[in-house]
């Protein structure tokens, strides 16, 4: 069963940080660490989810017209919350650029989930990952297909998780009994076991993934807020039924129950 932390391990350290990366890894070298990836006005890859900065920064800005050394300024982790407490508001993070990351965790398995949709951003993420030699342990997902499709044109040896676009092709056509017209194409089908209320990961999807000798692997929820898995109990439920992968955003919770 492959781990991954969600976010760099969100729930126990601010997300896409270098203190949440140290964190999961200290938990389990051998866990994925999982990061969002943006582009700032610069050309500069960065660890960042959103378009807009406020969620976690609480400054209002947006990352494509910031250069480099002005998203440097934010604080990462200013909306990161203990109990009622906000420790990172008199301790400041700063937000690491891929190429830190790469430089600081030359050992590290990550999966990068690319946020933005602009094609420069492949170019410049090749050439970081290529430069530290770090091919063999990176997995690229995106939610534009346009972009996973330039990375495949471009390395089509490395490994690629389903673009939201290809998924939704072989969730939905599974409910119609018409999935063999859509062969799953990436390395591994990436989804939540539920929508909201909606079940999308099926026996029918199942059995479709493993037929086609792909990995599942998969969180609980999405709808308003994203459900990791965070118990031992969830796990094996999850493998029980063929699951390869998790994503959980409390490692140090999870690893302590499956110690």
């Amino acid at each position: 069963m492959e781990i991954i932390c969600y976010s760099c391990g969100r729930g126990e350290n601010p997300e896409n940080s270098i203190e949440g990366i140290k964190h999961c890894l200290e938990v389990n070298p051998n866990w994925r660490i999982e990061m969002d990836l943006q582009m700032t006005k610069d050309g500069r890859i960065i660890l960042f989810h959103d378009y807009e900065t406020k969620r976690t920064t609480g400054v209002e800005n947006k990352i494509q017209e910031l250069d480099l050394d002005t998203v440097k300024k934010l604080n990462s982790g200013y909306n990161f919350k203990v109990g009622s407490k906000f420790p990172y508001r008199q301790n400041p993070i700063k937000i690491p650029t891929l190429e830190e990351v790469c430089i600081a965790f030359p050992n590290a398995k990550l999966l990068l989930d690319v946020h933005t949709n602009n094609l420069k951003a492949v170019d410049k993420i090749i050439g970081i990952i290529e430069q530290n030699r770090m091919e063999k342990q990176i997995i690229v997902v995106s939610h534009y297909d346009q972009v996973l499709n330039e990375f495949k044109l471009k390395r089509p040896n490395w490994n690629y998780g389903a673009s939201t676009k290809e998924v939704k092709k072989m969730v939905y056509s599974s409910f119609l009994f018409l999935d063999n017209l859509f062969p799953i194409k990436s390395d591994i089908l990436m989804l939540p076991v539920k929508f909201d209320t909606i079940k999308l990961m099926t026996n029918r999807v199942i059995t479709h993934v493993k037929k086609r000798d792909k990995q599942l692997w998969v969180w609980l929820n999405e709808g308003k807020e994203v459900v990791t898995v965070n118990s031992k109990r969830e796990l094996n439920e999850l493998e029980s039924i063929g699951v390869n992968g998790i994503f959980t955003e409390f490692p140090a919770k999870l690893n302590k129950e499956l110690l």
